[in-house]
């Protein structure tokens, strides 16, 4: 019994982390009661780990975290106002916190500058005061400067307060603020300040400002940014748009104007305002910026991840995921070499990286196979402009091949488009990291007296020693004596001859073709005296023989050995048939006659 009960917990853990990854894991052991860090981290680690099963305990103690961070900082307006967009994203994402997300949701509104225009209502620009109130009464809206005033009645008697119009008899071109009063009221109302605008024929509505809980208010008149603390006098356009993405998203629409207006805006930015406003303008500037590999701005794995998470499916985004992948450390988390929660956890939310299925090559342990990466070995360079695709770190110096500067120009070689300084784009050179820019280059003829540019020594591949041309191929030095059949007179680089002319090298030609001559006259002497020398030497040794003449009557001069045995002997009787004793006799006459003959050959010359 104990057995099977131990057998279905364990069944029930299983089940609980099927999806999870070794991503999710790195994320969710940094974790230490409930928080990641600050409250960026724990925000995007709690959208992190709420994609995947198991993890939701760590994800409820990651909100309550941000919500009591939140209620703490709102209560002294002290937070950060970029980590509080985030933090207010984050739990409205994950859902069941509509009450905190609606009053950080306000503070938001509410923590703007307003930057006055000084425009007057017109009917494609105008302002409202909304009130909400469960009983009836009546309000004031005093221009302070002026003392001008206006009565507002608190009708509730269609079930909601219709809104007011603030026109020009009130408001002026200098008038900034209004106070708006309504203590009257037997219950505490929700004042807010509501503008119309016409913009390309489309009505919005922006929020400028809404209070809770109050009676008597100051209404302020402007375009709003934002800056990092609340109300803090300045602005900044990458708070701002992390501001208004999370107002939109929460349903509270904040006014973009400021920001539209900014002539110099950053990448985030642009893609904030693509979300909000729906205009391709900025869409088309990220497009054009997207780097060939696969990255916005200098290789920024931040920007990077949230351009695709706003801009996803859109086909802006191809190829980036691979990008990403390549960044990823072999721990399972970004980037690499020092991984860090926030990079780590926005990655994985964004859904920029899909782990690949097992069981494939993977060289960079980057989760996908190498089939499908464009960078194998990690380096941050794209195989197509890597001429060490699969050794991440050619050189050993402990720095990857895309963090090197070769050309030295400043830039990294993931971020440089001509990563050699040649002048020529990687895409369309031959060889893109050929290292010659920044060596002495000379000048050198070749065997047709052509001046090619010589950079780097190197290798050919026949192992000899060589020079780079222009375009980074190895060519022999010749007259080197490597390989082999290297001569200066076989059309090769002649490296004694450097800065002759060519008509110092034509007559060059002409002496080389009279050596020829005399060397081929030695050569035909030396094979004559080879084959007399031959001839001669096998003659001596009986290997030639040579009849001049008739030839002699054989004699019978031989007389055979007789046997020193005794006379019983026997001797033993083979089957073999003995040779004629004439026939030695006539061989020593045929020899001594032809060496006689020779010796008056030879005496005659």
């Amino acid at each position: 019994m104990y057995k099977k009960v131990m057998i279905f917990f364990i069944l029930i853990a299983l089940v609980g982390t099927v999806g999870a990854s070794n991503e999710d894991d790195w994320i969710a052991d940094k974790a230490v009661s409930g928080s990641w860090g600050n409250m960026r981290e724990t925000a995007y680690s709690i959208l992190a780990l709420d994609k995947e099963n198991g993890y939701e305990n760590l994800v409820l103690n990651g909100s309550r975290n941000l919500i009591i961070s939140l209620e703490n900082c709102m209560l002294t307006n002290n937070c950060n106002v970029k980590d509080t967009a985030i933090a207010v994203y984050a739990l409205n994402e994950i859902g069941g916190n509509a009450n905190i997300v609606s009053n950080a949701g306000i503070w938001l509104l509410n923590s703007r500058n307003i930057i006055f225009t000084g425009e007057l209502p017109t009917a494609s620009n105008q302002w409202f005061v909304q009130i909400v109130s469960s009983v009836a009464g009546s309000c004031t809206l005093t221009n302070l400067d002026s003392d001008l005033s206006n009565g507002i009645l608190v009708d509730t008697s269609q079930g909601y307060v219709p809104w007011f119009n603030v026109d020009s008899s009130i408001l002026t071109s200098t008038t900034s603020t209004l106070n708006l009063d309504c203590s009257s009221l037997g219950s505490t109302p929700v004042l807010s300040l509501i503008n119309k605008k016409d913009i390309n024929g489309v009505e919005n509505y922006f929020i400028k400002q809404e209070e809770h809980g109050k009676k008597n208010i100051t209404v302020s008149f402007g375009n709003p940014c934002w800056g990092q603390t609340y109300r803090s006098g300045s602005c900044d356009t990458e708070t701002s748009g992390y501001v208004l993405y999370t107002l939109d998203k929460i349903g509270k629409s904040g006014d973009p104007s400021w920001l539209v207006g900014q002539s110099s805006l950053g990448l985030k930015e642009r893609a904030f305002l693509f979300k909000i406003t729906n205009n391709n303008q900025y869409l088309t500037s990220l497009a054009q910026e997207k780097n060939s590999a696969g990255f916005w701005g200098t290789a920024d794995l931040t920007t990077t991840v949230l351009i695709y998470s706003l801009l996803k499916p859109n086909s802006i985004i191809n190829g980036v995921d691979n990008w990403i992948a390549s960044r990823r450390h072999n721990d399972g988390c970004w980037p690499k070499p020092v991984c860090n929660v926030e990079q780590t956890a926005l990655v994985i939310h964004s859904g920029s990286y899909t782990p690949s299925s097992s069981g494939c090559p993977d060289l960079d342990g980057d989760n996908l196979c190498d089939g499908d990466d464009n960078d194998i070995d990690g380096d941050g360079l794209l195989d197509d402009v890597d001429c060490s695709s699969g050794n991440p770190d050619s050189d050993s110096n402990g720095i990857l091949d895309g963090d090197e500067d070769y050309d030295r120009d400043g830039f990294v070689n993931k971020e440089d488009n001509d990563i050699d300084g040649d002048s020529v784009t990687n895409v369309d050179d031959e060889n893109p990291c050929d290292e010659t820019i920044g060596r002495k280059v000379e000048n050198i003829l070749n065997g047709e007296g052509n001046i090619i540019d010589l950079g780097n020594p190197c290798t050919t591949t026949e192992g000899c020693e060589g020079r780079r041309d222009a375009i980074g191929q190895c060519i022999d030095i010749s007259s080197d004596g490597c390989p082999m059949s290297d001569t200066s007179s076989r059309g090769g680089i002649d490296m004694d001859n450097i800065g002759e002319t060519t008509s110092g090298t034509s007559t060059g030609r002409s002496s080389d073709e009279g050596s020829d001559v005399l060397f081929w006259s030695l050569m035909v002497v030396l094979m004559l005296i080879i084959l007399v020398g031959g001839g001669f030497l096998a003659y001596k040794k009986g290997l030639l023989k040579l009849k001049f003449g008739s030839k002699p009557t054989p004699q019978a001069k031989y007389t055979p050995r007789m046997s020193t045995r005794p006379q019983h002997y026997q001797p033993r009787i083979t089957n073999i048939p003995r040779k004629k004793p004439g026939i030695v006799g006539n061989i020593e006459r045929e020899l001594d006659q032809s060496m006689k003959d020779v010796e008056k050959l030879l005496g005659k010359k």
